[in-house]
């Protein structure tokens, strides 16, 4: 696959908390993540004694590029930031999206509203595991696995976007 993506802290700590944050690394060609997003996760995961910020800190340093934002990017955060009202590590990994043409990975509906309206694509969680499906790096049993997982794990999942999430995963299956 020939894609490169940015993600934002829900993405790398629901991954983490799977143990699937190698799928970052075998699926797409970068996985950018915007320094503040990495001080979210793991200097302020770190201060809290999250296990998952131990993980995105090691992922940081195998495949995970942390990207200091350049001044025009970062005035580009600060623009979309004031015009969205989203925290600042959604409208950093936007920016860095933005300007990478990469596709932006976050959970936060908001944030992929935002990010779809400037015309970044978008993914979050379960669109990674969708293309581990895709890519053979999961079974659609262990896909359905994961889902459960996830809501296990606190993840915010409807009715029906897990109903969704399923039958994607058996149009991959089939």
């Amino acid at each position: 696959m020939s894609e490169v993506v940015v993600t934002d802290s829900t993405v790398l700590i629901y991954l983490a908390k799977l143990d699937d944050l190698s799928h970052l690394d075998e699926l797409f060609d970068s996985a950018y993540v915007p320094e503040t997003v990495y001080e979210e996760v793991v200097t302020r995961g770190r201060d809290e004694q999250y296990a998952d910020a131990l993980q995105v800190e090691a992922a940081a340093d195998r495949f995970l590029d942390v990207r200091e934002l350049p001044d025009e990017t970062a005035n580009r955060a600060d623009e979309i930031q004031e015009s969205s009202g989203l925290e600042r590590g959604e409208c950093t990994a936007i920016a860095v999206a933005e300007a990478e043409d990469a596709r932006c990975l976050t959970d936060d509906h908001a944030a992929r509203k935002t990010a779809e309206s400037l015309g970044v694509a978008v993914g979050g969680t379960i669109y990674v595991l969708l293309e581990a499906l895709d890519h053979g790096r999961l079974s659609f049993e262990e896909y359905v696995d994961e889902l459960d997982a996830l809501t296990d794990d606190g993840f915010r999942m409807s009715a029906s976007l897990y109903r969704r999430a399923v039958d994607a995963g058996e149009d991959f299956a089939d």
